[in-house]
């Protein structure tokens, strides 16, 4: 099986604002005013949900017709919870991200109901973001000096 790797290349600009480049793409992030950020851009965590909120509308998208779903709108609504100082899990585990992340998909269809629910079963299983957040991918990281 081959692998493909997705690269990102992210650049410190001022204070809190940094700026990533992903192919042709940029993508500024800042942090709220109440972490002392400027609130120029969404922060790291926000653009996770975003992440996620992309990964489950387009594998919707794409495993639809498969279905039988015929899609007239799309709309996923996230929202996560984190601690402030971060939580301890059931393993003892001290934690500093999203203690949970819920998510809602509102769909129009005119697709019968029982259709749609294995189609969801289908994303949730097939959404890599899903997989990352509920499989624990490890994330290993390295420094050189410049």
């Amino acid at each position: 099986m081959k692998t493909r790797t997705y690269k990102a290349q992210t650049n410190w600009i001022e204070g809190t604002k940094v700026e990533t480049k992903i192919r042709e793409f940029k993508v500024c992030i800042d942090e709220p005013l109440e972490f002392r950020g400027t609130n120029t851009a969404p922060n790291p965590v926000e653009l996770f949900l975003a992440a996620l909120g992309g990964c489950v509308l387009l594998t919707y998208r794409g495993y639809a017709k498969k279905f039988g779903v015929n899609i007239e709108d799309l709309v996923v609504n996230l929202e996560g919870d984190m601690i402030p100082g971060g939580w301890v899990d059931e393993q003892g585990r001290e934690r500093k991200g999203f203690k949970q992340i819920r998510y809602e998909v509102q769909i129009k269809t005119e697709a019968p109901e029982e259709k749609v629910r294995k189609l969801h079963k289908l994303v949730e299983e097939k959404c890599p973001i899903t997989d990352v957040i509920n499989y624990g991918t490890e994330a290993k990281g390295e420094f050189n000096l410049i």
